[in-house]
């Protein structure tokens, strides 16, 4: 019962967390400060502690399932690896961009809606169909 506890709030936080990215990379393609500040607050109030206990919960149930040696988990944890990543670029983007009161919006936020959605699809389908 304590597995499907803990699978639950790593699911809602991995929802929270993506939700949280689509913000980041929608808010930092717009030069309006409302914009950028609303990128923000999506990073402080979703992104940012949902990754927590992402990497908190995650582990956990690899733990629980034993699948540490699964090859599919590896291929899993570098997918996530990459979202990770991403995330701190972006929060780090969005604070300098706020700093420095810039108007244009840098290339990465370009690229990070399509990383992030697709890392996301492959993560769900090595969870879900385990091929490997």
């Amino acid at each position: 019962m304590l597995y499907l506890w803990m699978k639950a709030v790593h699911l809602m936080a991995v929802i929270t967390f993506i939700a949280g990215m689509v913000t980041m990379a929608l808010g930092g393609r717009l030069a309006q400060p409302e914009w950028r500040r609303i990128a923000r607050r999506a990073d402080y109030g979703l992104a940012s502690p949902a990754l927590i206990v992402v990497w908190l919960t995650g582990p956990t149930l690899a733990i629980m399932a034993n699948w540490w040696s699964a090859p599919w988990l590896m291929a899993k944890l570098a997918l996530v690896l990459v979202i990770s990543g991403l995330h701190g670029r972006l929060s780090a983007t969005l604070r300098r961009l706020e700093r420095d009161g810039a108007t244009t919006s840098p290339a990465l936020f370009q690229r990070a809606l399509p990383v992030t959605l697709l890392s996301m699809a492959g993560v769900v389908a090595l969870v879900i169909v385990k091929p490997f």
